[in-house]
């Protein structure tokens, strides 16, 4: 039995399809070619094995999901009967691929979103909160510090525990006062009045 060779433009229209995406298909190995013609039963089969649908926003989205999409993004109305009386294969939706896809658009969502909360000053950088962290952390340090030597003397003169502990808890409101205004100039929170 001789095998029938056809055009491009003929097998794209027995696909259903655009003839670029034929075109296409060729010129990227997809789809071979016999003496510059195409034998629809071997192209069939090479189409559905070498080809994947496309995922998109568009009603042809769900179309892709089905495997009713051409290389190209067209949708196939209707089967058009291979030579033989079978119907052309289709690709099948290949799911690795598709998960893939669909990870990258999400994380590609989230990076968007996280850009424009970064832009519109919602979000903050994790380094500038690991520095901002770190000073506050060694300013209350220094200040705890200095706050026992400077009240030592006027501790020292006390007779009751209820006068010394006055005496520290004030200067540890100080120290903290000072904290919350530098966590707020560092981290930029809102002004007291604010929140």
């Amino acid at each position: 039995m001789a095998v029938e060779l056809i055009t491009k433009s003929a097998y794209a229209r027995l696909r259903g399809c655009d003839e670029k995406a034929v075109r296409k298909a060729v010129n990227e190995g997809r789809i071979s070619l016999i003496d510059g013609k195409i034998d629809p039963a071997v192209a069939d089969i090479q189409w559905a094995r070498n080809t994947r649908a496309r995922v998109s926003q568009s009603p042809a989205g769900a179309a892709a999901e089905s495997g009713q999409l051409d290389m190209e993004g067209a949708i196939d109305s209707a089967p058009v009967a291979a030579p033989g009386g079978r119907p052309p294969e289709k690709a099948p939706a290949d799911p690795g691929y598709m998960q893939f896809r669909s990870r990258r658009e999400e994380a590609d969502a989230q990076m968007a979103e996280m850009n424009a909360a970064k832009m519109r000053g919602t979000m903050l950088m994790r380094q500038d909160v690991d520095r901002a962290m770190f000073e506050i952390g060694r300013e209350i340090r220094d200040r705890l510090s200095a706050c026992a030597r400077r009240i030592a003397s006027e501790v020292a003169s006390i007779q009751t525990a209820e006068a010394c502990e006055s005496v520290v808890d004030r200067e540890h409101r100080i120290v903290l006062e000072l904290l919350v205004s530098s966590c707020r100039e560092k981290i930029g929170a809102p002004a007291k009045d604010a929140a």
